[in-house]
């Protein structure tokens, strides 16, 4: 490896890894960074712990997005240079306005309707609208991939030979619309039943089992993947940057459209989240805590596949056949990879579900809110989940309908909702009245004022810039 790739992997492992287990470490004993105190949930419904809370935020953000769309963007746009690109648009964009919509959410005690409406009246509540039926839509697309992967695993258990056919496997696989959408049918009806459980006794509970084995089941990967003869040359494809390629403004709007999916900026996934946030919280470092560690479980997941795919010399510019005909050849090549690529399949079902349980809080949520239809939870939840299914059909059936509404609900949803929160609350509401009165008190760092010109006129230009971007890419 030449010695840049070297110096890339030591400053990923040292600031996102070590950063990641510091940051953690510090949040599990849950304690208030400001006074000291004992963070306790007053509301009937809230997170148990300040771990609690990240670790089901973390899990939010780390999705099938982060474990299958974070690789095929960086293999599309240039390995080392797409992940700078993540990261520099990570910390510069994403962090004050996850600062600021995690405190949006704590602020009014609501979902997406009633935060609106309570922030900008009608203009908010119909945001709020489009945010919450904007998750629907991705809760309803999100399990068709998830209904691959259970499938794969069935498979794998089966002993189904890849090496030879892979391409084959997977044309048969997705070909079987039927059994795909009644596994879908189910996986949102798992999620769903978690979800009605609400926050504490659903969401927190299994996030708490489900991040810790993903990790764990991530690591095993990596380990066995930097096993592979050879395995050095596609390390430097995936950490040594393409400097030319950091001169492209697509590349960097694809990293700005790949970060806010990630940590779920902008539809309302951080702020349904912090409506369940003590107040106490120092919820300012503990969103540091989030994209820290979100960050490096992408850096893992890209380091489980873009390596070893670019090492067999298979195409990484596949698309999803990179997880689902590129990956299953490389394991079939190497000794024990049926027990690994199940194990991949597996931390991406786990990955898939935490994930998917912020989206249905997410559709719930404006239902429950007074301002919207003032359900109860189990009832906003069937509704949804009514929703959910119906939508699936075409999503299900359709691969070119499938790719539309990914586009326009994963992407440009995204923007169109991050802009218009970022115009409420550094504009209307004001960035400095936000930092200063909303997570400043409880935060461990004083954070200046150059947070406020950030916010106002650096996140929300680019977010303008990037819904553009967004738009323009339908036509």
């Amino acid at each position: 490896m030449s010695g840049i790739t070297i110096v890339m992997l030591i400053v990923y492992a040292v600031v996102f890894g070590g950063g990641s287990i510091f940051l953690v470490a510090k949040s599990m004993s849950k304690k208030n960074n400001t006074k000291g105190e004992i963070v306790e949930n007053k509301q009937s419904d809230g997170f148990g712990s300040r771990i609690g809370f990240i670790l089901s935020t973390i899990g939010m953000a780390v999705g099938v997005g982060a474990m299958w769309r974070f690789p095929m963007m960086c293999a599309q746009w240039g390995g080392g240079a797409f992940v700078l690109a993540f990261i520099t648009v990570c910390v510069v964009i994403v962090i004050p306005a996850g600062w600021a919509e995690i405190a949006y959410g704590r602020h009014f005690r609501k979902g997406t309707v009633g935060c609106g409406a309570d922030a900008a009246g009608k203009p908010g509540k119909l945001l709020g609208w489009f945010m919450s039926l904007d998750q629907v839509a991705v809760w309803a697309y999100y399990p068709a991939i998830m209904a691959i992967v259970i499938c794969y695993i069935f498979k794998s258990f089966g002993g189904i030979d890849y090496a030879s056919n892979a391409e084959a496997v997977y044309e048969t696989t997705n070909d079987n619309r039927l059994v795909i959408y009644l596994i879908v049918v189910a996986v949102l009806a798992v999620v769903a039943l978690i979800g009605a459980r609400g926050i504490q006794n659903g969401i927190e509970k299994v996030c708490k089992v489900l991040l810790p084995l993903l990790f764990i089941i991530l690591v095993v990967l990596i380990v066995r993947v930097c096993m592979i003869p050879g395995i050095a040359t596609g390390i430097e494809f995936y950490l040594k940057p393409d400097w030319a390629q950091l001169a492209n403004p697509q590349m960097w709007a694809a990293a700005a459209g790949m970060a806010l999916f990630a940590v779920g900026l902008g539809p309302g996934c951080l702020l349904v989240y912090g409506r369940y946030v003590d107040d106490k919280q120092d919820v300012a470092t503990d969103f540091i805590t989030v994209n820290v560690v979100q960050l490096f479980i992408c850096l893992l997941s890209g380091f489980v596949i873009i390596p070893a795919v670019a090492t067999f010399g298979l195409d990484p510019l596949m698309g999803k056949g990179v997880m689902f005909v590129a990956l299953p050849k490389v394991f079939a090549t190497i000794p024990g990879g049926a027990f690994f690529l199940i194990l991949f399949f597996v931390a991406l079902l786990f990955a898939g579900i935490s994930s998917s349980l912020n989206q249905v809080e997410i559709a719930t949520s404006a239902f429950m809110d007074k301002e919207g239809f003032g359900m109860s939870r189990k009832k906003a939840t069937m509704v949804c989940y009514v929703i959910a299914i119906l939508v699936a059909i075409p999503c299900v059936w359709n691969d070119a309908f499938f790719a539309v509404f990914d586009n326009v609900f994963g992407n440009i949803g995204y923007c169109i909702c991050a802009l218009g929160l970022a115009i409420i609350l550094a504009w209307k509401i004001g960035a400095k009245k936000v930092r200063e009165e909303w997570y400043l008190p409880t935060s461990a760092i004083k954070w200046g004022s150059w947070v406020d010109f950030l916010y106002k006129y650096v996140v929300v230009i680019a977010l303008g810039y990037f819904t553009i971007t967004a738009v323009l890419s339908l036509f």
